[in-house]
């Protein structure tokens, strides 16, 4: 088997890998913007189906089973995340199936001389959580100010205790990055800091982030794959009805049971597969962002 860290100079059907991922990514995308970010099942199952299945018309003995493994690997990761409710399931299935169709990038399209030295997963997530940090941080930068402005948002030590404490660790972290014998480029000092600095907002602001993504929704109307705000129920039922935050058809059963006519429910999750598709476009076509930065 391949070596997951090593790039090959060839990878068999890399243009109808590519085909399949943009296709499928941008197809679930368009389903997360628009349809209330609902992806069809026979979407996210096709994807993965076609995922695997393009390994073997492409058949490499080292190749095929190394993609495999890595997008299940991948897979794995994802929905242990889906499971406590903190991505979405068609989330992990684009990035299984993304894994397993595109193990590596022998060369980007548009800038040959840009190598992707490590797997396309690993080089993808930069530019993806960029766009998704940056639109983040431009949706609730002007929620909490208004928050702030009113008066209702207040400081306390426990509140700034964890902010502190990774302000500490970024400031230590450039420390040691410039006793380093390295040159580093400007734009990779700014991109650092601009992650540092969203970092630390989204921790000092997380409840009222948390909460403006929170609505109480009837039992009656509850949908598998809703995400329950167990911090906000009573911590005694939520025990005693073994809730998971990943609602299910057992627990709308058990709601409906319940003497409750509301939950909170995250109806304001952000999503998430446009800028997956995002970087999925950037690295296809311009290679690895942090090669750029680092060069």
């Amino acid at each position: 088997m391949l070596d997951l860290f090593s790039a090959p100079q060839v990878i068999p059907g890399i243009g109808w890998r590519i085909a399949l991922a943009v296709i499928f990514t941008a197809a679930m995308a368009y389903y997360d913007l628009f349809n209330k970010k609902w992806v069809p099942n026979t979407l996210i199952y096709g994807f993965a189906a076609c995922a695997i299945a393009v390994n073997f018309v492409f058949y490499d003995s080292a190749i095929t089973w190394s993609a495999l493994a890595f997008g299940a690997i991948v897979f794995a990761l994802c929905y242990m995340l889906y499971r406590m409710g903190q991505l979405g399931g068609a989330d992990a299935y684009a990035l299984g199936a993304i894994a397993a169709a595109i193990p590596f990038l022998p060369a980007p399209l548009l800038v040959s001389q840009q190598p992707v030295p490590y797997p396309f997963m690993l080089s993808m997530l930069a530019p993806t959580g960029l766009a998704f940090i940056l639109h983040m941080a431009l949706r609730f930068v002007p929620y909490v100010a208004r928050r702030f402005a009113a008066g209702s948002i207040c400081f306390t030590l426990e509140k700034a205790a964890g902010p502190a404490l990774l302000a500490f660790a970024f400031a230590a972290f450039i420390y040691a990055l410039s006793s380093l014998p390295l040159s580093f480029p400007p734009a990779y000092f700014a991109i650092l800091f601009f992650l540092a600095i969203s970092l630390l907002f989204f921790s000092l602001f997380k409840s009222e982030i948390k909460d403006s993504m929170v609505e109480m929704v009837p039992v009656r109307k509850l949908q598998e794959e809703d995400v329950l705000a167990l911090e906000k129920m009573n911590k005694g039922l939520v025990a005693r009805m073994k809730l998971p935050p990943l609602i299910t058809a057992k627990s709308i059963a058990l709601l409906r049971k319940s003497n409750l006519k509301s939950v909170p429910v995250y109806t304001g999750m952000p999503f998430f597969l446009p800028y997956l598709f995002f970087g999925l476009l950037f690295t296809i076509l311009f290679g690895d962002m942090l090669l750029y930065l680092l060069g």
